[in-house]
C-alpha cells in the first residue's frame, strides 16, 4: 500500500510544476526596435537608424546594442528622437569591444507615445571590416538586461530587428 501513495504524491507534485503556466508580467506584444541596413565602403563612416514600432505609452527602457568590433568601430550616437534623450543615455565603456548600453526614461513620468517608424536615434561607426563581409548590429540583454516598462508599470518584450552593414 505504501508504493501507490508515493507514486500518486510524486505525480501530483510533477503535474503542479509542469502544467501550470509560468508567471509573466509582460503585457501585449511588446516594443519593436529596428536597426536599418546600409552598404558602406571600408574606411568610410556609416550610420544606422534605430526606429520604433508600437512605442505606446513607454515610460522607460534599457538594453544593449552588440556588434563585431573588428568590422565596425563605434564613433558616436546622434539625431535623438525622444524627449530627454542625449548621448548621456548611452554607456560607451565597452564600445571598443562591440557593446553599447542604453537606458532612457521619460523625465516627466507621464510616458511617451511616438508614431510607428519614428527614428529614436542614429548610431555611427567607422567601417573596418573586409570587403564582402556583413556586420550585424543586434539588440541584446548583455551586459545591460532588457527592460521596457509602460505607463501602467507593465513590462514589455523587446522585439529587436538587427541591422546589417554590407561592406564593400
Amino acid at each position: 500500500m505504501k508504493y501507490p501513495i508515493t507514486f500518486l504524491a510524486a505525480f501530483i507534485v510533477f503535474a503542479s510544476f509542469t502544467f501550470l503556466p509560468p508567471a509573466n508580467n509582460s503585457v501585449g506584444n511588446g516594443l519593436t526596435l529596428t536597426a536599418s541596413n546600409k552598404t558602406a565602403k571600408v574606411g568610410s563612416e556609416v550610420c544606422l537608424d534605430i526606429s520604433a514600432r508600437d512605442f505606446n505609452q513607454i515610460l522607460s527602457m534599457q538594453y544593449t546594442l552588440k556588434w563585431n568590433a573588428k568590422d565596425l568601430k563605434f564613433k558616436t550616437v546622434r539625431k535623438f528622437g525622444l524627449p530627454g534623450l542625449t548621448e548621456q543615455n548611452f554607456g560607451q565603456n565597452n564600445a571598443d569591444k562591440g557593446f553599447l548600453t542604453f537606458s532612457w526614461y521619460d523625465q516627466n513620468l507621464r510616458s511617451i507615445t511616438v508614431p510607428d517608424g519614428t527614428n529614436l536615434y542614429q548610431i555611427c561607426f567607422d567601417v573596418a571590416g573586409k570587403a564582402g563581409q556583413k556586420a550585424y548590429l543586434e539588440f541584446t540583454g548583455m551586459p545591460t538586461s532588457v527592460e521596457i516598462s509602460n505607463m501602467d508599470g507593465g513590462l514589455l518584450d523587446l522585439n529587436g530587428v538587427p541591422g546589417v552593414v554590407k561592406i564593400q
